[in-house]
């Protein structure tokens, strides 16, 4: 009770508070001349937030600010050609504060007598936009913008140059808020001067039509801007590098770019086998930003999808250019860019699999060797229009070659629990294949006459076909109770022609219903078609006879027309921001079996429930809510009704019978920067839940041979969560600052397992804490120390839970030295605990270094000795769940080897004095 008179009382007196104001008054005057000055600027700012509460300007000098709210304040004042004036203020007790003369000084008295250094901030929050000043971090000369990412808070850059921020992957890095070549964002920040930009900037970017009407459609990603300081708009900027190493590495590159304000022009050019491979990055990745996700389909014969993921020795070629462009002050824009990239990537792998059975076990030792290769161009642009004040028109086109070869030299060999032989195979799988993929999107937006009422139509065509050709040779030994069966042979060449092509329209209407408050309708409809015909041959091992074989062979076609609308409510005030709405759709389902006629039709209706709540306690803090909901339709490849036998002794077989999933999904984002303490906070959290979703129900005999379909778990779920936090600030001891991050992921996911159910659920959590401090041109250093467990169970064999400890830890030095030299050394460490499965503890450690030294006065050319690998113990390693199967793979991958390069880079900027 006594608790809760104090709340009361406090709480009494707070509004009290509150509700009193203040009267200010002054008078701004010059302090040499005692001039009075009029027309000066005065602000009062909330010392909490920094958000302007009330502004007024001087009459011969004199201010008043009426009524201002108890509580801390900074008054600030400014006048041309004078100095800044700033001074705190604590509203409280008087009910005039009266301040007298404010003495303002003159920038010639000041300039001439006083010198100021001041303390930059590194980090400011606007709304959901996370800014960061580069000159307020410590930076080597010609550093790139990948250089400036891994010094920002929140952000991580790793091996390959692949960026996450805020916990979420970046697949988009723009320049001055245009795309750069879209199709990689490693070629920005390896390559663009970090000397150059004036700020970086994080942010969900949406759609183009959500951008416009205000209502988000679900389609953001996270997105990094570079906004370029002003004085480097004109003029051209690149760099040239060659190197050559020993065992055959080497690497080269040319960067070239040309800046005129809005015109920008640039080249590129790469070639080397140090896993630096370019455009890979994004080959799966939507075309446009229209209304269905358009991306290469994924029913190759093989599975490699064209990354490159540290598995193997890859040689890559590339080149490309992009132009872009505004004309008539602004009202026509054009954005263009050209890739064209050759990867090759040769290797080994071997893998440990662990399957979990219902009342035994199985592992399964396999190697492979593999060479892959993929030549790919792509061509995409965007042309808009302001057709006038009110309306803009904007066309975007994106396509796409592809031509890829594919080898495999595979051999496996399953133990039961006793390590005994059940079975065994052996496999050579060598395929071609070529796709083309187009996709254009049109969009018309247009602001009618009241405020904020607007109209948006979009359409989306999307094309793309697929040929790939293969021969599958293949021998098994299975090893029953009564001896060995023999090996069972077969020598195929299979065919896979496949096609999809969608027409999407949308149409988006928004009306204000109040000054803070407004709704959405949108209509629209989609047609989506797809087919795979899928042919296998039985052939001689010469292959000069092949025959039918229609037990792996089928013609398949699923057609999909949708109509889809719905409405959202959408509030905006002061410091909080809500969004609230639901889409319906109905689908005709199709699906005919070309093969044998048969045809299958199904309506289904969806729905697409979407809620967001934003708000914002300061300019630097805020904290972000999303629901979504939305239905999985089962794909081509889940219901096509054929047996893939890529892997005899497990094969896939689809169901047409299959029903939609249902998801729903939730996230909570909080970021804020305590600018009087240099702190910087984020935390991620996130959560999912399927319905009835669509699993894989497997049957595997005694003798090993498994066989998976794909069916729905009614009443079943399957969850995923994850959180995450970073924390960054100064510990005060010589200016060492501190880091930590954390991070939660898990997942509970169900199957069948020889028609009983397989619960799984697997957790991992990591704990890292970084330490860092630099001194601009002497030393810049780092180290990081981090925690990983793992953890898995299954039901299936709840004896075998496996639990494990890991560590890394990642120094890194730069040493500058006299003569313009310095020294790079970094190192990474892993040590992974074994586990019940895989009792064997693994540890890698992995030492690079570099001397270099810079020529010329501008330093433009450097020499670089640099040892990749010293200690030569790289080795890849993985360890991960897929259903009731652990599996534990290490591959080759690139080594020891000593390199010499010389790097040339030049800048030549116009600017006005």
């Amino acid at each position: 009770m006594k608790i809760f008179i104090i709340i009361i009382v406090v709480l009494f007196y707070s509004f009290l508070a509150r509700g009193q104001t203040v009267k200010i008054i002054g008078n701004v005057q010059d302090t040499n001349r005692n001039l009075k000055l009029s027309n000066a600027s005065v602000v009062v700012i909330k010392s909490t937030d920094s958000i302007i509460f009330a502004d007024t300007r001087t009459h011969i000098g004199k201010f008043i600010f009426k009524k201002v709210p108890n509580g801390q304040y900074f008054l600030i004042v400014s006048y041309p050609k004078y100095v800044d004036f700033l001074m705190p203020l604590s509203l409280g007790k008087d009910s005039v504060l009266d301040l007298g003369n404010i003495n303002l000084v003159s920038e010639a008295i000041f300039l001439a007598t006083v010198t100021v250094t001041a303390k930059r901030i590194p980090i400011k929050i606007r709304g959901d936009t996370t800014e960061y000043d580069p000159l307020a971090y410590n930076l080597k000369v010609n550093a790139t913008a990948e250089d400036l990412l891994k010094q920002l808070q929140n952000f991580q850059v790793d091996k390959y140059g692949n960026i996450t921020a805020q916990g979420k992957q970046i697949n988009r890095v723009l320049v001055d808020g245009e795309e750069f070549f879209g199709n990689d964002p490693t070629l920005v920040t390896k390559n663009l001067r970090a000397d150059m930009i004036d700020k970086v900037q994080v942010f969900n970017k949406k759609s183009d039509q959500a951008t416009f009407t205000g209502i988000n459609d679900g389609k953001d990603s996270k997105v990094v801007n570079f906004k370029l300081k002003k004085g480097n708009k004109v003029g051209a900027f690149g760099k040239a590098e060659l190197a050559f190493g020993d065992h055959g590495f080497y690497q080269s590159q040319l960067f070239y770019n040309h800046f005129n304000n809005d015109e920008k022009f640039a080249l590129h050019a790469f070639s080397n086998n140090t896993g630096t491979v370019g455009l890979s990055r994004r080959d799966r990745q939507q075309y446009s930003d229209g209304s269905t996700d358009a991306s290469y389909n994924n029913y190759d014969l093989d599975i490699w999808n064209g990354e490159y993921t540290g598995k193997g020795v890859p040689t890559s070629i590339g080149a490309g250019s992009h132009y872009s462009n505004k004309f008539k002050e602004g009202k026509v824009s054009i954005n263009m860019n050209y890739n064209f990239n050759d990867l090759n990537i040769k290797g080994n792998d071997y893998s440990s699999l662990q399957e979990n059975l219902p009342n035994t076990s199985f592992l399964t030792n396999s190697r492979r060797t593999f060479d892959n290769t993929q030549q790919k161009n792509n061509l995409n642009g965007e042309l808009r229009v302001a057709l006038d004040s009110t309306s803009t028109v904007s066309f975007k086109v994106n396509v796409g070659l592809l031509h890829k070869k594919t080898f495999s030299d595979y051999s496996s060999e399953m133990l039961d629990l006793s390590g005994g032989v059940v079975n065994s195979n052996a496999r050579l799988f060598s395929t071609t294949g070529d796709k083309q993929a187009g996709a254009s999107d049109i969009l018309y937006l247009k602001k009618l006459r009241k405020q904020r009422r607007t109209i948006s139509l979009g359409l989306n065509l999307f094309n793309t076909t697929s040929n790939s050709s293969g021969v599958l040779g293949s021998s098994t030994n299975i090893i029953s109770n009564v001896g060995n069966d023999g090996p069972a042979n077969f020598n195929q060449f299979k065919t896979n022609d496949d096609r999809r092509s969608s027409v999407t329209l949308k149409a988006v209407y928004t009306e204000p219903l109040s000054k803070s408050s407004s709704v959405s309708v949108n209509v629209g409809g989609l047609f989506n078609s797809e087919a795979i015909d899928r042919k296998t041959f039985d052939q001689s091992m010469g292959g000069a006879d092949r025959v039918f074989n229609s037990l792996f062979s089928n013609n398949y076609r699923l057609d999909q027309f949708s109509l889809r609308g719905g409405m959202h409510y959408y509030y905006s005030k002061n410091n909080i921001r809500l969004q609230a709405g639901s889409d319906f759709s109905h689908v005709d389902f199709d699906q005919k079996n070309l093969s044998t006629n048969k045809v299958l039709k199904r309506k289904i209706n969806n729905y697409f429930p979407a809620a967001e709540f934003s708000y914002d306690f300061s300019s630097r803090e805020g904290i972000v809510l999303k629901y979504n909901g939305y239905s999985n339709l089962p794909t081509l490849e889940q219901v096509q009704p054929v047996i893939n036998n890529i892997d005899p002794l497990n094969t896939y077989i689809g169901n047409e019978g299959l029903a939609p999933s249902f998801t729903n999904s939730f996230s909570l984002n909080y970021i804020a920067f305590k600018t009087e303490k240099d702190i910087f906070l984020n935390g991620v959290g996130s959560f999912s839940i399927v319905n009835d979703p669509i699993i894989t129900s497997v049957n595997t005999d005694s003798l090993g041979v498994s066989s998976y379909t794909y069916v729905n778990l009614k009443n079943g779920r399957n969850i995923r969560y994850s959180a995450s936090f970073s924390v960054g600030a100064p510990t005060h001891i010589s200016d060492i600052i501190m880091t930590i991050d954390g991070s939660f992921q898990g997942n509970q996911f169900e199957n069948l397992v020889n028609s009983r159910l397989s619960r799984n659920v697997l957790n991992v959590s990591t704990l890292v804490f970084g330490v860092g401090k630099s001194k601009t041109n002497i030393y810049s250093c780092g180290i990081s120390f981090g925690l990983i467990y793992n953890s898995n169970y299954n039901n299936l064999q709840p004896l075998l839970v496996n639990k494990s400890w890991g560590y890394t830890s990642r120094p890194n030095f730069d040493f500058y030295l006299p003569f313009k030299m310095m020294i790079h050394t970094e190192a990474d460490y892993l040590f992974q605990e074994g586990t019940s499965n895989f009792p064997n503890d693994f540890s890698r450690f992995v030492w690079n270094s570099y001397i270099q030294k810079d020529f010329f006065k501008n330093s433009s050319l450097t020499a670089k000795v640099s040892v990749n690998d010293i200690l030569n113990q790289n080795k890849g390693f993985d360890r991960f769940i897929n259903q009731n199967l652990v599996i534990q793979n290490t591959y080759d991958t690139i080594k020891r080897y000593f390199m010499f390069s010389l790097v040339y880079n030049f800048k030549k900027h116009q600017t006005k004095k």
